[in-house]
């Protein structure tokens, strides 16, 4: 994993407001982040839910991330721990 490199956060997703769009929330190293994605930026592996997002930087074990969205306590920015991330 690499600045730049999309990757999968693992997520819950629930029905949204919209077709094409769902309800999702995921963990951060300061706490869930939860908000609407489109369809197209969630991908579903066995029981978990991902949601793509593309690395900014890396520090230690944690990945600075962007999540196209809008969220409610975030501007898609976050920092996830990553053992929550997948690579794409």
């Amino acid at each position: 994993m690499a600045p730049g490199d999309t990757v999968g956060i693992q997520c819950t997703v629930q029905p949204g407001p919209f077709t094409g769009e769902r309800f999702i929330s995921f963990d951060t190293v300061d706490g869930p982040v939860s908000g609407f994605v489109k369809d197209e930026n969630l991908t579903e592996r066995g029981t978990q839910w991902y949601v793509r997002a593309v690395i900014q930087s890396i520090q230690n074990d944690v990945l600075s991330v962007r999540v196209k969205g809008s969220f409610f306590t975030t501007n898609g920015l976050a920092d996830v721990p990553r053992r929550f991330a997948l690579a794409a």
